[in-house]
């Protein structure tokens, strides 16, 4: 049985998504700022709203990240290798996924604002749990996941997270400072989510493709070898 994966084609293709999400969410501004009436193709391409397309890609290309590791999980774990930290991986991507699409995060941030008078770049309160979280994370997957890797598989999950996390706390938190601010500026607003967005897309294609890689290089020889 021939097992094909092109890791490359497939990034490249993610490539395409993203790029024409990007050009059809600053048209969809262009139009809006310019008080042109069409609400439809802002709203339908807009990276910042709910239940549109761009929402559906970001939470489709987390929910395979979650797939793909649940399958490394799963062979890892058949072959008598370590898998609990790939399947642990596996929910918090699924987690991520559910969160695209229904915006949990802001849910969270209800609470935290509710209970701490936050301020400037801190006033969206979900990045406090959220970075903290991280932090601990990436201390526990750095010292005892990452080493155990390839180290071209490592150096791209370390790219892929910090483009990620970049976008969606660093970024996110230029724009609460901005929309809390007094001099508050729709177009910064707009700019801030819109790299946002966009450094969360490259990050996740970016993972995908290291874990396509994983598979092909470590699971399909493994695979052919045995067959």
């Amino acid at each position: 049985m021939n097992i094909i994966i092109e890791p490359k084609k497939i990034l490249g293709l993610l490539l395409v998504f993203i790029l024409l999400l990007q050009i059809t969410n600053i048209v969809g501004l262009l139009f809006y700022f310019n008080d042109n009436n069409i609400g439809w193709l802002f709203n339908l391409f807009n990276i910042r709203t709910e239940g549109n397309i761009p929402a559906y890609y970001s939470s489709m290309t987390i929910l395979i990240a979650s797939f793909l590791l649940g399958f490394i999980s799963l062979f890892r774990n058949k072959n008598g290798l370590s898998y609990s930290l790939w399947q642990i991986l596996a929910v918090i991507f699924f987690y991520l996924s559910i969160d695209e699409a229904v915006q949990l995060h802001e849910r969270v941030g209800v609470i935290v604002d509710n209970n701490l008078n936050l301020e400037g770049y801190l006033s969206w309160g979900w990045v406090i749990p959220y970075g903290i979280l991280f932090v601990l994370f990436s201390l526990v997957y750095y010292f005892k996941f990452l080493p155990q890797l390839p180290k071209k598989i490592a150096w791209l999950f370390i790219l892929s997270g910090a483009i990620f996390v970049l976008g969606a706390i660093g970024v996110e938190m230029i724009a609460a400072n901005n929309y809390n601010s007094d001099n508050f500026s729709e177009i910064v607003n707009a700019i801030c989510y819109s790299i946002e967005e966009f450094l969360e897309m490259l990050g996740i294609a970016l993972f995908i493709y290291s874990l396509l890689l994983y598979i092909k290089e470590e699971i399909v020889i493994t695979l052919k070898e045995t067959t």
